[in-house]
């Protein structure tokens, strides 16, 4: 998993490769296991498993009934991974800055696709060749909204029709939500959709990219704030939630919220209109002479949608960098850190570490954390991957399945499960 501040400065400019089968359905690079699914049944519980490569990336369905690769797919793409949303699964080519919706019975089989590189770059700030796609959130009817990372306009895809390579059919600005401290970008890393109120709430970073020391693994506070800010899923526009404040958004108290679905959870029984978890990276003040100083703001925070009010509700300034958030209800959820632990959301500290826990995973809504644990030999050489399934507080291990990547030279870039639990 990427820091959400790291530079990869570096451009990319791999290709993506499609091609259509006899029934028009867009593939990729693909295999299957003989796992079909007959009309009219569910799907069977997967993991859907995203490995990076040198220049390629794959994912791979494993499924927890089979206990084996049910489907793979390659992909001609050095950053992806999978999202899953309420109605389907994605795949999210981030360096080509392709969204694919994936087949819900055979989730290595694309069954639409759309570019979103868009019009948008701009000279201004951290200017990327990519526009990294962090997230599709499907709303009410057939609208789906993508984030993306590096760019000001958030995309708007139809998504009643199978698209071969569509593009988006509108766009919201975010470009009066960037303030003058960061980096020229707003920076969408997550949202989720509620349905109650037609909106969907979007988590901006708004950080300064380039604000950075030790080789651009150590991010300096800047004058700026995360904010949340909301769109109306009947006219397509942002709700103004802070009046006369500038911008649309609500400000938050932490810095530097992770990439990912990790970042952000809803939790629909606290308050009126519920209230949102958010996971902060945090920021490391600056020294007299420019260095980096103590880290700050590293924490779990809560935003109140009724009232806009958001407030710390974790101090996690003396932990690892953060992996994710789980929320599971009012007094559980998880923390992954250095080791993952579990929190009860009333509570100002951590609760006890999970053992065992994978190294990445998925929470299955039933106690067990399902993912992947890297295995080393005596020289701390990678040597294979274990697909695990651990209880959760108790950590018992029952292993699953082994090895399931076939590429090799880079690293595990997440871990979903599809059916949505």
């Amino acid at each position: 998993m990427r820091k959400s501040w790291a530079l990869l400065a570096a451009p990319l400019g791999a290709v993506l490769v499609t091609a259509c089968d006899s029934s028009g359905t867009v593939s990729l690079s693909s295999d299957g296991g003989g796992a079909d699914v007959q009309a009219g049944s569910a799907p069977p519980p997967r993991l859907l498993l995203s490995y990076y490569g040198v220049a390629s990336s794959e994912l791979v369905a494993f499924g927890l009934q089979s206990k084996a690769v049910d489907g793979r797919m390659t992909y001609n793409d050095p950053l992806g991974t999978t999202y899953v949303g309420t109605t389907a699964p994605w795949l999210l080519e981030q360096a080509t800055d392709v969204v694919a919706r994936l087949d819900a019975r055979q989730p290595w089989v694309v069954d639409a696709s759309w570019n979103v590189a868009m019009n948008d770059l701009t000279d201004a700030g951290y200017a990327q060749s990519y526009a990294d796609p962090q997230a599709v959130i499907v709303g009410a009817g057939p609208k789906a909204y993508v984030l993306r990372y590096n760019r000001n306009l958030v995309g708007i895809l139809d998504t009643s029709s199978a698209a071969d390579g569509g593009v988006p059919i509108g766009s919201i600005d975010l470009s009066g939500e960037v303030q003058a401290a960061g980096d020229g970008y707003a920076q969408p890393v997550a949202g989720v959709f509620v349905a109650a109120q037609q909106r969907v709430y979007v988590l901006l970073a708004n950080i300064d990219r380039l604000d950075v020391t030790a080789g651009g693994f150590e991010l300096l506070c800047a004058n700026t704030t995360p904010t949340v800010v909301a769109i109306d899923t009947t006219s397509d526009t942002l709700v103004d939630l802070n009046g006369a404040a500038p911008g649309h958004g609500w400000p938050l108290v932490g810095y530097s919220p992770i990439l990912g679905p990790g970042a952000l959870a809803y939790d629909a029984l606290t308050g009126s209109n519920g209230r949102l978890l958010v996971l902060d990276a945090g920021c490391n003040a600056t020294t007299g002479d420019g260095g980096a100083g103590s880290l700050v703001k590293r924490e779990v925070e809560s935003l109140d949608l009724a009232t806009g009010d958001a407030q710390e509700l974790l101090d996690l300034t003396s932990q690892a960098f953060p992996g994710g958030l789980t929320y599971i209800d009012a007094h559980h959820a998880i923390v992954q850190l250095d080791t993952t632990a579990l929190w009860d959301p009333t509570a100002t500290v951590l609760g006890a570490a999970i053992p065992n826990a994978p190294d990445a995973f998925a929470y299955d809504g039933v106690g067990n954390l399902l993912g992947v644990k890297k295995n080393v030999d005596a020289d701390s050489g990678l040597t294979g991957y274990d697909v695990l399934s651990v209880t959760v507080p108790a950590g018992t291990v029952t292993k699953l399945g082994s090895n399931p990547f076939t590429l090799t030279g880079g690293g595990v870039a997440g871990v979903t499960l599809w059916p949505a639990p």
